[in-house]
């Protein structure tokens, strides 16, 4: 069974599929709480969360690649922090097919533009920068917020 698409959720028919796979129907002994669905465990023994699905909420957390600005036509706003999920580690791991955010929950992706990362700042830390220092980090997103091939680093 599943979730159902329409009509009113409830806390005790999610529960009811997590543990059995029956929303509406089965027999769960203690409270619900709802950090127990999230991570799995607690006194109703619920499973752990299906961690390959992206974006994942269990696993939202997020570094910062500072310092971005439109490349080609300016950015109204200036520069800008961009986020990216921790999983990919220092910003010199960023490659095709990441998705890049304007805020750290991960939660509102990047416009689709021409982006560079500023290479000129002396203070972004060596872990917070694609290319190495001095070099501009110039990257095309597409409307989902996604790192298009031919990114390139750009040292003058």
């Amino acid at each position: 069974m599943a979730v159902p698409t329409t009509g009113t959720l409830t806390m005790l028919g999610l529960a009811q599929e997590a543990k059995y796979g029956t929303y509406g129907s089965g027999t769960l002994p203690h409270a619900i709480k709802m950090s127990d669905l999230i991570n799995g465990g607690g006194q109703n023994f619920f499973p752990a969360i299906n961690t390959g699905c992206t974006p994942n909420p269990h696993t939202r957390t997020s570094n910062v690649l500072p310092y971005v600005g439109c490349d080609t036509d300016g950015c109204p706003g200036g520069l800008i922090d961009v986020y990216y999920a921790t999983s990919i580690g220092d910003a010199s791991n960023l490659t095709t097919g990441d998705v890049l955010y304007t805020n750290s929950a991960l939660t509102t992706t990047l416009s689709v533009d021409d982006w560079r990362q500023d290479g000129f700042t002396n203070t972004i830390p060596s872990n917070q920068r694609k290319c190495s220092s001095g070099c501009f980090f110039d990257f095309d997103v597409n409307s989902s917020g996604v790192i298009q091939s031919g990114f390139s680093c750009g040292c003058p």
